[in-house]
């Protein structure tokens, strides 16, 4: 059987990301959620939420980042795909924690 020496070094890592991912991905819909109602009200957020929102927003590309390097190792196919599902995930996020941080103007 072949050894996939880099699956060691980023199944460590990644037990980090499979745990903040369902937390990242409620607060990138309540990101949402704030842009949109703020942007029907006409009013300025929080500054703390925003400041939260902007964390979110480089935790979030920081860890695209990381996937997509370690997409680039030889990993084992198991491994890989489920980089490719986290990586996919983390896009969708983005995609939508971006416009909504448009909408708030950070």
């Amino acid at each position: 059987m072949r050894n996939y020496s880099d699956d060691d070094q980023i199944v460590s890592q990644i037990e980090t990301l499979r745990t903040a991912l369902p937390e990242w991905v409620i607060s990138t819909v309540e990101l949402v959620e704030l842009a949109e109602n703020a942007e029907r009200a006409a009013v300025h957020s929080n500054p703390a939420t925003l400041d939260r929102s902007r964390k979110l927003v480089v935790e979030v590309a920081e860890w695209q980042e990381r996937l997509s390097q370690w997409q680039d190792l030889d990993v084992s196919p198991r491994l890989e795909a489920e980089l490719r599902i986290l990586k996919a995930t983390l896009d969708a996020s983005m995609d939508e924690a971006n416009a909504a941080a448009s909408k708030l103007h950070l």
